[in-house]
């Protein structure tokens, strides 16, 4: 059972696996962490003197590292014309690599969700959120976390009420749908999160209903925009799949920059991230045929401004759950 502080996990991120990857060249052999770091703080960007030719991009692993790759190619484009910029994708095992990429300058940006986000800026983590993952135009990119069981294997359990004692599925100790709300609304009912079920920490939002759908675990959290990939990418019945217990509102997850990139920087992958990063642009630009085949290629619209997302939400779910998660020290 994964119940230790975050600063243990972040340890243990220092040898978790790291795999950089060119976007534009998906097929390519793997490039390692420390050369892509070195081209990141090279120097002779045509759009900028004072700017990097290369930025590495940081995500946590997903089974299929081709699609992460192929689904950053649209935006990669933008900041090569935009910016001069190209981006070399950085994949980690959990959400504290990432934090500890970040923090040892392996890499310059991360998409966070918004605890691993806000676990980083307690962590004193120097990053400056430049844009808010959203589906849609004129959205916030709130999303939902879920709670997840097999109706076929376990037709007993209609609510969250139900999965006392049960082997329950999180994703990752840092993840905001698939730990730390559902951490709440199993508190909300009187179940201790860590001893009043058998936890079990899958890896992502996408492998955790997985392992409730094959019967591995009994119930599980996931969140309303990573679930449907099961059915779509992992052809899993939708039959085999019934939520029962839905979060309150999650504020959306942000790619965060690191301080140690130019100001102006910064300012400027902010307003490319929020003003041509996204479908409608790539489409009439012709960096995808269509907005609906941008949409499928990236898995999202675009980027909302950071002002959109209010995280002290979780500062409060955090005060309320007091998960071990939460502790910065």
């Amino acid at each position: 059972m994964r119940t230790f502080r975050i600063a243990t996990l972040l340890r243990v991120a220092a040898v978790a696996l790291l795999v950089a990857l060119p976007v534009a060249a998906c097929s390519s052999s793997s490039s390692s962490t420390s050369n892509s770091t070195n081209a990141a703080l090279s120097s002779g960007n045509k759009v900028h003197p004072g700017w990097p030719t290369t930025l590495v991009f940081g995500a946590v692993g997903e089974d299929n590292t081709t699609t992460l790759l192929q689904s950053l190619a649209p935006l990669q484009d933008v900041l090569k014309a935009k910016l001069g910029i190209h981006l070399t994708v950085v994949t980690g095992t959990s959400y504290a690599a990432m934090i500890e990429a970040q923090a040892a300058g392996k890499a310059q940006l991360i998409e966070y969700g918004p605890f691993s986000y806000w676990i980083a800026l307690n962590q004193g983590i120097k990053i400056q959120n430049v844009g808010v993952v959203i589906s849609a135009p004129n959205t916030t990119g709130a999303y939902y976390s879920v709670g997840v069981v097999n109706p076929k294997l376990n037709p007993g359990i209609t609510s969250i009420k139900d999965f006392k004692g049960k082997k329950t599925c999180y994703s990752d100790p840092a993840s905001t749908s698939g730990y730390l709300y559902p951490s709440y609304g199993l508190l909300s009912v009187g179940i201790n999160p860590n001893t009043g079920v058998t936890p079990v920490f899958a890896g992502s939002d996408t492998t955790a209903p997985l392992d409730v759908a094959k019967g591995s675990c009994q119930v599980g959290f996931s969140n309303n925009l990573d679930l449907p990939l099961i059915f779509t990418q992992n052809h899993i019945p939708q039959s085999d799949i019934k939520i029962v217990w839905t979060s309150q509102a999650i504020p959306g997850s942000p790619v965060a920059a690191s301080d140690s990139l130019p100001a102006s920087l910064r300012s400027a992958l902010e307003n490319v991230l929020v003003n041509y990063g996204n479908s409608t642009y790539e489409a009439a630009h012709g960096y995808c045929s269509s907005v609906t085949a941008c949409d499928t290629i990236t898995g999202q619209w675009g980027f909302a401004a950071p002002s959109v997302a209010n995280y002290n939400a979780i500062t409060q779910i955090c005060a309320l759950t007091k998960s071990p998660s939460c502790k910065a020290s």
